[in-house]
């Protein structure tokens, strides 16, 4: 089947580009339509269509799981139970949890219609601790710079077979976790500032919330203020901020598309939902993870230490006002929590997402190192900078390597004779650097690049 739509989608490309055709004749949702080659699918088809004469599935826009029809054991009895979108007459989605009996036949267990004309996303844990995986579904839509247009409800599934719906907040960005590490999870949730919609109302300020299973119920236990200025979400970790300390790492985008990072961690001492750093949306709050919208790197753990780090980006010296500059254009300082400072650096480096590739910078260079991005050309060239006498400018000085893409057609014809050297290999293309400078106080910390340089997926 997957041969069959790669080669029904790669027909389609091929007749847009040599003859301008078009894809309006064709429906993407249907391309995408889960298959009916079995019995199982076939049955589970049937009863998600019920007594329609036809059927619009509904994907999930975000998330891990993007298939209409979600395949997993939310029954906790080892075989795989399904849950299935779709669209009703007047635009509302249906869910459907269906399960197979010993029998092998499949029935629908619980049906539930939310007013929302789309599914966000779909996440799973055990909130209850009863060893099943528990569903939540976020309706709705995140999208756009306000408003909270998606709400998040979860499923729970008992010994007795029913399903129990629990309706929760909105959200701008949500993801399950453990904060306390006692194989219980948690949901959290981060939602957006709203502002008043008539004069003398009241705005809705952002705030981070965390859910759990209380006294037979999910129910909010801690929440906290979040950041007025962030207008949308673009990735939420949790993970370890320290040894000793787990918590959400949350970056966003305020409206000028600069970003920063929130933290939240539940204070174990007072029992509470803790927003760092301290005094969000105060005049005086400063967050030292803020950075602009030409470097919108995300948390991750960059060193595979088991922490997350945070970027704190610095431009390059040398670069000149009349250039707009890209990724490459900063120093990252790949940064941990740290309740005095704020931010403490473990780890310095130049980063190039796009073309999926970074490197630690070597301590020799900090400070004596610009970047110029060719994107045609697929090449960073990186050159010395001289520091200016008496409060000038720095100056550029000679280029000393330079970093490029090859195919490996391009490579095999052309990347070594052109004086490149092999630093990795990922699928079809090749990376390759090349020495420009004969100084010799600079071989040692080139060597040091070549031997940090990494992919940043692979």
């Amino acid at each position: 089947m997957l041969k069959r739509i790669s080669a029904l989608l790669a027909a389609l490309f091929l007749c847009a580009v040599l003859s301008g055709c078009s894809f309006v004749m064709f429906d993407a949702q249907a391309l995408m339509s889960p298959p009916k080659s079995n019995i199982d699918q076939q049955s589970i088809h049937k009863l998600l269509q019920g007594s329609r004469q036809d059927i619009t599935f509904i994907y999930p826009k975000s998330g891990e799981y993007r298939s209409a029809i979600i395949m997993r054991d939310f029954t906790g009895d080892g075989r795989e139970d399904a849950i299935g979108f779709c669209a009703l007459e007047d635009d509302s989605v249906e869910v459907q949890f269906l399960v197979k009996s010993e029998e092998d036949v499949w029935k629908t267990v619980f049906t539930a219609r939310n007013p929302a004309t789309q599914v966000d996303r779909v996440c799973f844990g055990d909130l209850n601790g009863d060893g099943r995986s528990d569903v939540l579904i976020g309706w709705g839509s995140t999208s756009g710079v306000t408003g909270r247009t998606a709400q998040v409800c979860a499923y729970l599934y008992d010994d007795a077979g029913d399903i129990t719906e629990y309706t929760l907040g909105s959200y701008g960005e949500m993801t399950v976790t453990d904060f306390d590490d006692d194989g219980v999870d948690e949901l959290f949730t981060a939602d957006k500032y709203v502002a008043p919609t008539e004069e003398g109302g009241e705005a809705l300020p952002a705030k981070g919330r965390v859910y759990a299973y209380r006294d037979g119920a999910i129910q909010e236990i801690f929440s906290a203020d979040a950041d007025n200025s962030i207008t949308s979400y673009s990735a939420v970790t949790f993970g370890r901020l320290y040894p000793e300390l787990s918590g959400i790492v949350l970056d966003g985008v305020k409206a000028d598309g600069s970003m920063t990072t929130q933290i939240f961690v539940i204070d174990p001492v007072r029992g509470r939902l803790v927003n760092l750093p301290s005094g969000v949306n105060s005049e005086t709050y400063q967050n030292p993870f803020s950075r602009p919208a030409a470097a919108p790197f995300l948390s991750r753990d960059i060193n595979g230490d088991g922490v997350v780090e945070i970027p704190v980006t610095t431009l390059l010296p040398g670069i000149a006002d009349s250039v707009t500059p890209d990724f490459t254009s900063f120093l990252v300082a790949w940064s941990v929590y740290d309740e005095k400072d704020g931010a403490r650096s473990v780890l310095s480096a130049l980063m190039n997402p796009v073309e999926n590739y970074w490197f630690e910078l070597p301590y020799g260079l900090k400070g004596k190192i610009s970047a110029s991005n060719d994107v045609a050309k697929r090449t960073v060239t990186y050159t010395e900078v001289i520091p200016g006498k008496d409060g000038e400018m720095p100056l550029l000085g000679a280029p000393l390597f330079s970093i490029r893409v090859f195919t490996q057609s391009a490579w095999d014809s052309r990347g070594q004779t052109s004086g490149y050297e092999l630093l990795a290999l990922q699928s079809d293309l090749v990376y390759g650097i090349q020495v420009l400078t004969s100084d010799a106080k600079y071989s040692y910390a080139i060597d040091r690049v070549k031997q940090n340089f990494r992919l940043i997926s692979e």
